[in-house]
């Protein structure tokens, strides 16, 4: 399983995050490659994030983290400690079952954004992990052939129709096909009816 797949989904949703809450949004794969993220997270899209960081930690213990800079015993762990900007940050796991996938992030940059995510950290812990729930469903989604998206059809409508004779011509109406072609898709699919 891999984010890589669905970047452009996870950067609408950094994107969406950062507009409701006005902070900034980052998601980090397993192997501490930012693969999204909006204002200054944008520019290092593609950048690998120190493993003495506590987006590793999260990776680690699969727990949920509420940073602030001025007193997180972590950050003075962390190799990018001198340069980092961020005052404080939100860390949740994105899960698939008990694999995790990666990290989704939100930051403050000011005082401001700092005081928005320290008051309200349960709130935001909670809609963050939230989010990381939706990936976690897209990513769980299966692509279908077109042979099963066409079984799935005629099974929903011989549900809502019956299977008699005059279900099946109303299925067959439903689904702009003739009768006889569709007894050869219930032939072919093995639907019982």
């Amino acid at each position: 399983m891999n984010l890589n797949n669905i970047t452009n989904y996870v950067q609408s949703i950094c994107e969406n995050i950062s507009n409701v809450l006005d902070v900034d949004v980052t998601l980090v794969t397993k192997d501490l490659t930012r693969i999204a993220g909006t204002g200054i997270f944008r520019g290092k899209i593609g950048e690998t994030i120190s493993e003495k960081s506590v987006y590793s930690l999260v990776l680690k213990d699969g727990k949920s983290y509420v940073i602030n800079k001025e007193i997180e015993e972590n950050c003075n762990k962390c190799a990018n400690r001198e340069n980092c900007k961020e005052l404080a940050d939100i860390c949740t796991p994105v899960k698939m079952g008990e694999h995790i996938l990666g990290i989704l992030g939100i930051a403050a940059f000011n005082e401001e954004q700092k005081e928005k995510i320290l008051s309200k950290d349960k709130e935001l812990t909670a809609f963050v992990r939230s989010m990381s729930f939706k990936l976690d469903e897209l990513y769980k989604q299966e692509v279908k052939t077109i042979d099963d998206l066409e079984r799935e059809a005629i099974e929903n409508a011989i549900k809502k129709y019956g299977s008699n004779t005059e279900g099946m011509k109303k299925v067959a109406e439903a689904l702009n096909i003739g009768i006889a072609t569709l007894y050869r898709k219930v032939k072919k699919f093995n639907i019982k009816s």
